[in-house]
């Protein structure tokens, strides 16, 4: 092969990978799932037990309380605790780069690599919501990555030991590390459905989709897990940004490429007929689903790059597309502005500190951070021994929860569906956003103490008839407290909070 037909492919590669790293280098916080869920598997550690009975709100609480992310908190505890920071941005890159590897190749089975790279754009611009910092949710794309090509694989040769050899530990990994491994079930059973009309083996797929069941059982939870997941699937969350719908984003260029994703999908069915184009099922499965919810547009992503490359490629644009580049000076001018595509989108990247974790926590991150942690109130009341029931808020919890349990008791954290009644995320705004009956509601609960954002309504509102008086403030937290818990004033504004991890 000559050299430059070497480096086309790597030229494209690479600016693929490039508008990816971009697209996701601003996202180097800690995800606030990861507090609460090492609290857990701390808490399992000190108990010896994995608690079916939530022990740290005062709250409304369900039972039984089923995390089906406590692998994904067992993995970030040892990865936090062990290895710090650095640790955890290593294991965040190494799995990013897993999903794109397996994904990639997964699209190249039957796709060129001009036309996957063509693909790739709208697939990195769609899928960058699922890459925070080892959400759990990115064990779901590196897994339905590694499904979706192994029932590719199946279409053409079924191999029933290899895909079950392959499904089964996977599987079993997948539902004790997050709840999106229903999505690779319904991969599997929408495949075994289309090879059932296209008259092919069938029973290695069944024996696959039975074993599931048995793998839920197994888990710490026990039999409790299919309660905990059942609720956790149809739990309602229509306070919960991420599950709006699609047409409700900010997110506009992922708007556009879903527009142009779903219009490429219909080209290419368009083009070579519906029974040309294997995978049509689970696609516009994941379509319907990323159109009701936001935070299916990054399956959706995964679905549609493992899938539609290939249906282009038999299709004139991906004659057209491979035709253009085989001209050498079409390819020479592809070749460099791939290359300075990727440069120039690294040079965005790169003074974004991606590799750095952070835990934005100061006054001046309350306007350019979707997340701000109460380091400098909680490390206040750590200081002063604080020990009762302290309000908190769906994203502040579960830092609370990691750093002051078993002193310290929450009213509310990001284990919405998983711990809490329904009214419970309910009363969380009504409070925070100081709306009529917040005072009422306090009395209801009689808390020790209150964490309140300074750029909150609630915090305007305090003290209001309440009695409690305020003693920590920084220029991003406010702590309210009884009189009678006597805790010593505290005023350190415009001081830098310092930040500790984990």
């Amino acid at each position: 092969m000559k050299a430059g037909a070497r480096l086309l492919p790597a030229a494209l590669a690479f600016a693929c990978a490039a508008l990816l790293f971009e697209r996701i280098s601003p996202q180097g916080f800690f995800d606030p799932d990861g507090y609460h869920q090492m609290a857990l598997f701390r808490e399992w550690l000190r108990t010896g037990a994995l608690p079916h009975v939530d022990t740290f709100a005062f709250t409304h609480t369900i039972v039984p309380a089923v995390q089906h992310e406590w692998g994904a908190g067992a993995v970030l505890y040892v990865l936090a605790t062990k290895l710090g920071a650095g640790g955890v941005m290593v294991a965040r890159w190494l799995i990013s780069v897993a999903v794109v590897v397996f994904a990639v190749r997964a699209a190249r089975r039957r796709a060129t690599p001009v036309v996957v790279a063509f693909c790739a754009p709208a697939a990195a611009l769609l899928a960058a919501l699922a890459f925070t910092t080892i959400r759990a949710g990115l064990y779901t794309m590196l897994f339905l990555a590694v499904v979706l090509g192994e029932i590719d694989r199946d279409r053409d040769q079924p191999a029933p030991r290899r895909l079950l050899a392959i499904w089964l530990p996977v599987v079993a990994l997948w539902i004790n590390l997050h709840g999106g491994w229903i999505v690779g079930v319904i991969a599997l059973a929408l495949h075994a459905t289309e090879q059932l009309v296209r008259r092919r083996p069938i029973g290695h797929l069944l024996l696959g989709l039975a074993a599931v069941p048995v793998l839920m059982a197994l888990t710490p939870y026990g039999a409790d897990y299919f309660t905990g997941w059942w609720r956790s699937v149809t739990f309602p969350r229509p306070a919960v940004a991420e599950w709006a719908p699609l047409a409700h984003s900010a997110y506009v260029p992922g708007l556009a490429a879903f527009g142009l994703a779903v219009l490429l999908a219909v080209y290419a069915v368009a083009r070579r007929g519906i029974r040309a184009c294997p995978g049509w099922p689970f696609l516009l499965a994941t379509a319907c689903a990323a159109w009701q919810h936001e935070r299916h547009v990054a399956l959706f992503a995964m679905a549609w790059f493992c899938t539609v490359p290939g249906w282009l490629a038999a299709t004139p644009l991906g004659a057209l597309l491979d035709g253009a580049v085989a001209r050498r000076r079409v390819a020479l001018v592809v070749t460099v502005a791939s290359l300075a595509a990727g440069l120039g989108l690294c040079a965005v990247a790169l003074p974004r500190h991606p590799f750095t974790l952070r835990v934005p926590a100061q006054g001046s991150d309350l306007d350019v951070s979707p997340v701000v942690y109460p380091a400098g109130a909680v490390a206040y009341l750590s200081g002063v021994g604080f020990r009762g029931k302290l309000v908190t808020s769906f994203v502040n919890g579960g830092y609370v929860m990691w750093k002051l349990h078993p002193a310290a008791r929450i009213s509310f954290d990001g284990r919405y569906e998983v711990a809490y009644a329904a009214e419970v995320m309910d009363e969380d705004r009504l409070l925070h956003r100081a709306r009529p009956g917040w005072q009422d509601l306090l009395a209801r609960y009689t808390p020790d103490a209150v964490l309140v954002r300074r750029d909150e309504s609630l915090a305007r509102a305090l003290p209001g008839p309440t009695g409690l008086a305020r003693v920590y403030r920084d220029d991003a937290y406010e702590v309210w407290a009884r009189p009678d818990r006597r805790l010593p004033p505290r005023d350190v504004t415009g001081a830098p909070v310092p930040v500790t991890f984990p």
